[in-house]
């Protein structure tokens, strides 16, 4: 296997390798997404309960669920996330530290049937959070190598459209091939920020991964080192 023909084939397994990773966080992200939902939904119980407190001992409690109303689906693109998912991990994180706060707060009034329902629904927000930090790790886990390695395979792509244009004869074939990976180069290069990750992202990358293959036809046994030329 000659270098053309070794970066051809890693392309197309990076390439599998991200479609199936897409596949997870397609399948994943929504039910993070439900999780917020639910937590929002307890915040606002929360907060009309609290609304029947004395607003002095509540003020710390109000803080914190104002906070854990800003999450971050309900914040610009909720679902550009190609790049791994360290932020919201993070936030996940830190709102489940301050949902846990509010439980310490509210055990002081264990006697009251008020702090009772209100720490029910801090404990709901409690576990909702740590369930979607464990998906949103999965994520990570599933996105992040491909991210990292991105830039490699971008390496690839230009290496190969170069080597197509430079060493296969011009003709409908060579052409329908260089077109191929410059189109795959151009969705690596328009998704280096993120992009919508739902069924038309997998879609879009589905497509790419099918004309590659075909691609694949022309491309096999045409590209060789220039040594193997000079006969």
């Amino acid at each position: 296997m000659n270098t053309f023909d070794y970066a051809n084939e890693a392309l197309r397994r990076d390439l599998s390798a991200y479609a199936e990773a897409l596949h997870t966080l397609v399948t994943t992200l929504p039910q993070a997404r439900h999780l917020c939902d639910m937590v929002v939904k307890e915040m606002r119980l929360a907060t009309a309960l609290l609304a029947f407190a004395n607003q002095q001992a509540t003020q710390d409690l109000t803080q914190i669920l104002y906070q854990l109303g800003n999450l971050w689906p309900f914040r610009e693109q909720a679902y550009a996330r190609t790049l791994g998912f360290t932020a919201e991990i993070s936030e996940a994180r830190t709102l489940r530290a301050e949902a846990s706060r509010g439980l310490r707060i509210l055990a002081r009034q264990k006697n009251d049937p008020l702090a009772v329902e209100v720490s029910t629904c801090f404990d709901r927000i409690t576990h909702y959070l740590e369930e979607e930090e464990k998906l949103l790790e999965e994520c990570d886990r599933s996105i992040r190598p491909h991210a990292e390695n991105m830039d490699l395979t971008r390496k690839r792509l230009n290496l190969l459209i170069a080597a197509i244009d430079a060493r296969i004869p011009p003709t409908p074939e060579q052409q329908a091939t260089l077109n191929a990976y410059t189109e795959a180069a151009n969705i690596l290069k328009n998704w280096e920020s993120g992009v919508p990750l739902d069924e038309r992202g997998v879609a879009i990358l589905e497509e790419c991964l099918a004309m590659l293959e075909q691609a694949n036809l022309v491309f096999g046994g045409f590209l060789y080192p220039a040594t193997h030329e000079q006969t």
